[in-house]
């Protein structure tokens, strides 16, 4: 077995094993294993690229799933659940996407057991299980939650299709992270009509993406900007988007007028709705003091456990999204909401 002189040893570059004996050896291995471990070029490129698309999608969900829980957050329904909060989100599929979905909503403040979970690794649902979120099969979950993030493999879509549609899904809006498979063609398989879909076009990365990386933090302005300008990359997303949304707050017993409103505040933001504040709670009596708590929040407000993450998407994550939106589609997709429009649906 050969030596090597310590005075000459570079740890960062160490010589190469002269036998395979030496190869096998745990010495060569501990003091080669930087080395060893190093990806070739382009697998690393690739592995990068994987992690930027995840950042990008995890954005994507977590701005959608708040859109959607804003727009719906005064509906009667949802009001006269025993536990409202109970459910109300949805994640298929614990793998790489689906457990960092799961760890950014439970770091942007959502409840854990508004959290439900459908997987086949028992490992990972025994994780989030012993957090508070709730474990359950595919069938319970689309029948409960109000937003479901399908998180599987395209090869799975078929047989979660099959089991979803025996079942049949109540008031819902699906957020897709499956890659390439249209969100017309999931909802055939799901049988679910409301199905957005997240986007990623690595194209689109920031040239200094491909050579340093994306910035450390998942929610920062660079990754919202990034996440906000690959959605909006789909054609027409923000208008289905603010549709599928519309719908829902339809079903979930608001007002053709009001849900309209919710809708298009929740996507694309409105100055006068944003400073006013949701045009339902005003109908429904104005502000009371005494019912407020230090955050302006009503404390007998149905998804009252929920405010910390609505207001950190508010205040965080939609202002990133908003920004994008209005610079670059909103002009020429989806016209703000104007009072002229519409009557009582």
């Amino acid at each position: 077995m050969s030596s090597t002189n310590a005075e000459d040893f570079d740890p960062k570059n160490p010589p190469p094993a002269s036998s395979d004996k030496e190869m096998m050896d745990p010495a060569f291995i501990t003091r080669s294993l930087g080395s060893l471990t190093k990806l070739e070029p382009a697998m690393a490129l690739s592995a990068a690229s994987r992690d930027d698309a995840t950042k990008i999608i995890i954005l994507q969900v977590l701005f959608l799933a708040g859109a959607t829980l804003t727009a719906i957050r005064n509906s009667p329904i949802l009001a006269s659940y025993p536990s409202p909060t109970h459910g109300l989100v949805g994640v298929i599929g614990c793998g790489l996407i689906g457990s960092a979905v799961v760890d950014a909503m439970l770091d942007a403040g959502l409840p854990a057991a508004s959290i439900m979970i459908a997987s086949r690794d028992d490992q990972k649902v025994d994780k989030y299980a012993k957090l508070g979120c709730v474990r359950c099969d595919d069938a319970e979950l689309v029948q409960t939650c109000k937003v479901i993030v399908v998180c599987v493999a395209p090869q799975h879509l078929r047989g979660l299709g099959s089991q979803i549609r025996k079942v049949g899904a109540r008031n819902c809006v699906v957020l897709s992270t499956v890659a390439g498979v249209s969100s017309i063609k999931i909802s055939k398989m799901l049988g679910i009509s409301r199905v957005i879909r997240t986007f990623v076009d690595l194209v689109q990365l920031p040239v200094e993406w491909g050579q340093d990386g994306p910035p450390s933090e998942l929610i920062c302005p660079v990754t919202l900007t990034v996440s906000a300008k690959n959605f909006v990359a789909e054609k027409g997303v923000l208008q289905y988007s603010q549709a599928s949304i519309e719908s829902l707050c339809v079903d979930m017993g608001l007002r053709k007028r009001d849900s309209s409103y919710e809708a298009t505040f929740a996507i694309v933001g409105d100055g006068e709705i944003g400073d006013g504040g949701s045009p339902v709670k005003k109908k429904k009596g104005g502000d009371d003091d005494e019912k407020k708590g230090e955050d302006g929040e009503d404390d007998d407000h149905p998804l009252h456990e929920l405010h910390g993450f609505l207001k950190y998407w508010k205040d965080v994550i939609s202002k990133g999204f908003f920004e994008i939106f209005a610079e670059e589609i909103l002009a020429k997709d989806l016209p703000a909401f104007s009072d002229s429009e519409g009557n009582e649906g």
